[in-house]
């Protein structure tokens, strides 16, 4: 028969915030002048130059990880390889100090930009499939006015 799935937009991606992208910046203006400082005349790129590399390298973890919740499983992404998980496969979550986990047959997998306070969206997100936990409330600290 059909089992329950999310439509569309019960998919729910988690990421990166794009202010990870400052990092990018910041090692570029590191690696430049390192990379480029103090080459001869005779030749202008020495191996030095493989400095670069690693802003790029950078930039592209950033824009790649990421965890897809949706009706058909879970997609983890990483910098060099997709894995996905139908939900057949997937016997629940596991939280390990802030790191959150895919339990599945063969094991545990990490999720990627998956935060605790995000339990709930992934538990929504997958359409009845995991126990739905409650939304998490903000604690706001207490005044530190005199009364």
């Amino acid at each position: 028969m059909s089992s329950p799935s999310a439509s569309s937009s019960d998919v729910r991606t988690f990421r990166l915030p794009a202010l990870a992208y400052l990092v990018v910046l910041f090692l570029v203006f590191c690696t430049v002048p390192l990379a480029f400082a103090g080459e001869s005349a005779g030749s202008p790129v020495g191996p030095r130059a493989l400095l670069i590399l690693f802003p790029i390298l950078v930039a592209g973890f950033i824009a790649r990880t990421r965890t897809v919740v949706g009706g058909d499983g879970v997609s983890v992404r990483a910098l060099l390889g997709t894995r996905h998980l139908p939900w057949r496969e997937i016997r629940g979550l596991s939280v390990t100090e802030s790191t959150v986990y895919l339990v599945c047959r063969d094991g545990a997998v990490r999720l990627p930009c998956v935060r605790i306070s995000d339990l709930a969206a992934v538990s929504k997100a997958s359409g009845g499939r995991l126990p739905e936990v409650v939304e998490a409330t903000p604690k706001f600290a207490p005044s530190r006015r005199r009364r």
